[in-house]
């Protein structure tokens, strides 16, 4: 009896635990699947969906008539999670890709450690992979966990050094470029942003809008989903033309050469630049992937510079051709007529106790205003520097736009400088310098400093009276052209200075550059360097009777502007005057074909 009733005891408590444990499994189920349903249905969908961000292509850009000079080749990258790297070392993951595709361990991880340190959020261990090591990713999904291999459009230069300068080239987002860019504009570090050239200038066209998308993945992380949801969809970046006609920028790499120094091309009419190189320069292509410290610095360290950009950066002192601008303000102010004859040329002048060389030792004789510019005689000017005040040199100068940035796509572009009695002031003392500065002044040495592209923007406004806008490399017809001030300088006087550097040309110092089926109009210069031999100037327009194109010419270390720099001019112009270009042009085609 009292075995039935422990036995009877035992069931009860047994049911009792039975159904204790079903209301528990039953509370625990309406919990999970009612309570707490949108919790673990997020949960789920977080276990078998990943969300992708997809890069957006950037817009390309050509020349004037819609030559491809850059656009996106799309590569493979295979990357990780930055887990794969602890406090500087390699999880077990890494360590076996790097064994497997025998990458130089010390160097690969230093290099994941810089991308770490950037704040990447993952780490590109093998950018532009192979197909071989892109199918071993692949097939060993499930011993990599973590390892993906992401496509990505990497930008292609298809005229690698021949637009260096121009085009530009992009880098990787960093901290900076997030400080600098106004709200980040969604960008993250490791994305790619235009580090210089149009590339920088025109980022906000060519950059488009990424895409976020869903997937379904397995356990290895390979996409098996069938359909793709799409959060954002990707917006392809604009494209962006350029002034610069292809042809012509060949026919101006050519003419100069192997040489350090640069030439420039501009429309009179319109200020858009047809052409303009920098030599020496680089393959933009070298910086659309990884390379290592040591590449970098052998780059960056290069004596040659050929990441300074001479058309923009760079500035000079413009010698002789300043003589076009102290001629000018001489005659603006009265002092002079385009006759006027001073005390003759006897290979130079004294001043104070300092004797001021003319060019021409044996001295030019007696020469009136017109020939002295013909053959540029250092001594007339240092005579007529004398009769202006530093002031109104200045002031006769930036009438051209010398002394301030011109260009649309540099922002690194150097102003140069333009010197007045506020600038002697502050650097000698209000009393600390004397009118002898007006000497060097007046044939463009001293303090002057220019950069070419000012030079031929100052050559077209004297062909055009003033009428050249400042020089554009971007092709918009939207954009709109600034008014141009107009030049403080007589029309007689103008045409006066157009014919007297016409004569420069044809019997004077810029022989070279004379040709006999068109007139040239042009100024030597040869520009004094403390540090080498003289830097070789040339600036011109043509043809004289109705100006179209104006160029300027600079040779570092090479000498006489009239020996070195003319001819390359007159080469160029040669191309110029037989191209389809110059027929487009004065048909009035000033955009793409």
């Amino acid at each position: 009896m009292n075995e039935d009733r422990d036995l009877l005891l035992r069931q009860r408590i047994f049911r009792v635990l039975v159904l204790a444990l079903f209301l528990i499994l039953v509370a625990n189920l309406f919990y999970m699947m009612v309570l707490r349903h949108g919790f673990y249905k997020d949960q789920a969908l977080e276990n078998r969906q990943v969300r992708f961000r997809v890069s957006a292509p950037r817009g390309r850009i050509t020349d004037r008539h819609g030559v491809i000079l850059a656009d996106n080749l799309y590569i493979a990258d295979i990357t990780l999670p930055r887990s794969a790297l602890v406090a500087g070392v390699a999880d077990s993951t890494l360590t076996r890709l790097i064994r497997w595709f025998d990458l130089p361990e010390t160097e690969t991880l230093q290099r994941l450690r810089q991308q770490k340190k950037r704040g990447r959020r993952r780490l590109v261990l093998v950018a532009n992979a192979s197909m071989p090591r892109i199918s071993a990713v692949q097939e060993r999904g499930r011993q990599l966990p973590g390892v993906r291999v992401e496509s990505r459009p990497r930008r292609r230069y298809l005229y690698g050094s021949l637009l260096a300068h121009l085009v530009g080239y992009v880098g990787e987002v960093g901290q900076a470029d997030l400080d600098t860019t106004s709200g980040g504009k969604n960008y993250r570090l490791g994305d790619e942003i235009g580090k210089q050239g149009t590339e920088a200038a025109m980022e906000d066209y060519l950059r488009g809008n990424d895409g976020l998308k869903l997937e379904e993945v397995n356990a290895a992380n390979r996409v098996v989903g069938r359909r793709t949801i799409w959060l954002e969809e990707v917006k392809p970046g604009a494209d962006v033309a350029m002034t610069i006609s292809l042809p012509l920028q060949n026919e101006m790499d050519l003419a100069l050469g192997d040489g350090v120094g640069c030439g420039v091309a501009i429309s009179v009419n319109t200020g858009q630049v047809l052409a303009a190189c920098s030599k020496p320069t680089f393959d933009s292509n070298l910086l659309t992937v990884s390379i290592s410290s040591s590449q970098w610095n052998t780059l960056m360290n290069d004596p040659a510079k050929p990441f300074f950009n001479r058309i923009a950066q760079a500035t000079y002192p413009p010698a002789s051709i300043y003589k076009t601008v102290t001629s000018l303000a001489g005659l603006a102010a009265g002092l002079v007529d385009t006759n006027t004859v001073l005390n003759p040329c006897f290979g130079g002048m004294e001043f104070g106790d300092r004797y001021f060389r003319c060019w021409k030792r044996a001295g030019h004789g007696i020469v009136n205003h017109t020939d002295a510019m013909v053959f540029s005689c250092d001594t007339y000017y240092y005579q007529l520097g004398l009769m202006l005040n530093i002031d109104q040199l200045a002031e006769a100068a930036r009438a051209f736009g010398l002394g301030s940035p011109c260009s649309d796509i540099f922002p690194n572009e150097s102003s140069g400088n333009i010197p007045d009695a506020a600038y002697y002031d502050r650097r000698f003392g209000p009393r600390g310098w004397t009118r002898g500065v007006l000497l060097n002044n007046a044939i463009g040495q001293g303090e002057i400093l220019v950069t070419p592209l000012q030079m031929v923007l100052l050559t077209a406004r004297i062909a055009s009276s003033g009428r050249t806008p400042n020089p554009t490399f971007i092709l918009d017809p939207a954009l709109e052209v600034l008014p141009v001030e107009p030049l403080p300088f007589a029309e007689p006087h103008l045409k006066w200075c157009r014919d007297a550097l016409w004569q420069v040309v044809g019997r004077g110092t810029g022989k070279a550059a004379r040709q006999d089926s068109f007139s040239v109009a042009g100024k030597t210069g040869t520009a004094q360097n403390p540090h080498g031999e003289d830097h070789a100037w040339f600036v011109c327009f043509a043809p004289v009777e109705k100006p179209e194109v104006a160029v300027a010419i600079l040779l570092e270390n090479a000498g006489g502007g009239g020996s070195m720099a003319a001819p390359i001019a007159g080469q160029w112009l040669k191309a110029w005057f037989s191209s389809e270009e110059r027929l487009m042009l004065n048909r009035g085609k000033e955009g793409p074909s």
